[in-house]
């Protein structure tokens, strides 16, 4: 594997990485606000278990991914820097309502009603505005004049692909958070809330996959069409089967599953196999998207750094990412693995 394509496969490894912390921390703002619209107290306290001591750090992961850009990929940095002005400032606001609602809300119960609804509704939001940079970055949105990029506002916003693609983020962030609070519930013998998000979750995820296939098969306007021959090949087509078996699998299990008192490993492997289809679709859509970090203009080799650059990038990342994985791991056993501390934890506000 050469230089360009390991820092690839790093800036997969990223995002990858926060698309699925990201998703689980969106989605679990807006259950519950839907679950305290519905008065499902319980439910509410679940996700608001799970969102309090995570959502700091989860935009700290952020902050990586631009950096290991820029310095593993400057020509592509520097072109997703000019045409993402407009998108990055709508992003960023949202991220700053949440964040800030988030603070003060947890600061003052005078903000907690504010927090519930801003949090739930930019938590909804955010997962599209996110993944709208797919269909930007398979082209037809941007042109290269006298070396300068500029992005075409009207073809982007009006683009039946962008808002089939934002649709797709969504609900699959919906769906992938469900599963996960289905499972933080049942792991502190929540029955109750374990139901209320097995509901969500049996709801959202078939429309997941109905607007994955379409938002993935529909080619963006004289674009990179993902589904072209010369995109498709043996190892896309086993990615593709894999993960639509995992869906099958995770989702009938969902469908036919009773809960029964600590009985909580079917609830883990439903969640697993989800983040194993998310897995491997990610994987058939690099697949089809490869060789471009920036269709028709940037390959990630041309758009890669002097070699020397490159490495110590990669080094000093690799290094980082070793030094906090203890740190991440040991979160994970406070906040998320606990079953006392969610049992403990989730209550009926008064």
């Amino acid at each position: 594997m050469n230089l360009s394509a390991t820092g690839a496969a790093f800036i997969w490894l990223l995002v990858f990485v926060y698309s699925i912390f990201g998703a689980i921390d969106f989605g679990s703002s807006y259950w519950r606000w839907h679950f305290h619209l519905r008065g499902n107290w319980r439910a509410e306290s679940v996700a608001l278990t799970y969102v309090s001591p995570t959502w700091e750090l989860i935009n700290s992961f952020l902050v990586v991914i631009p950096v290991a850009l820029v310095g593993l990929f400057p020509q592509a940095a520097l072109a997703y820097g000019t045409v993402l002005a407009l998108p990055a400032t709508l992003l960023l606001i949202l991220l700053a309502l949440r964040g800030g609602y988030l603070q003060f809300g947890y600061a003052s119960e005078r903000f907690r009603k504010q927090t519930i609804y801003i949090a739930g509704i930019t938590g909804l939001l955010l997962p599209g505005v996110f993944i709208s940079l797919l269909p930007l970055s398979q082209g037809g949105y941007i042109t290269h004049v006298n070396a300068n990029y500029q992005l075409l506002i009207g073809a982007f916003f009006t683009s039946p692909v962008v808002y089939l693609f934002m649709a797709f983020g969504i609900f699959l962030s919906l769906y992938l958070s469900a599963l996960f609070l289905a499972r933080y519930a049942d792991l502190g013998g929540l029955g109750t809330a374990y139901q209320r998000f097995r509901k969500g979750a049996l709801w959202t995820g078939p429309i997941s996959l109905v607007l994955g296939i379409f938002a993935f098969s529909t080619p963006t306007p004289d674009g990179l069409s993902l589904l072209a021959p010369s995109s498709i090949s043996l190892l896309w087509r086993v990615a593709m089967a894999l993960s639509l078996a995992a869906f099958i699998i995770s989702y009938s299990l969902l469908l036919f599953r009773r809960r029964k008192p600590k009985a909580n490993r079917t609830s883990l492997w439903i969640l697993l196999l989800t983040i194993g289809q998310i897995v491997t679709a990610q994987f058939g859509y690099a697949l089809s998207h490869a060789p471009y970090i920036l269709y028709p203009y940037l390959t990630f080799t041309k758009a890669a750094s002097n070699s020397s650059m490159f490495r110590a990038t990669l080094l000093v990342l690799i290094v980082g990412l070793l030094v906090m994985t203890p740190a991440l791991l040991w979160f994970r056993r406070l906040f998320i693995i606990d079953a006392k501390y969610v049992a403990t934890h989730t209550s009926e506000p008064h």
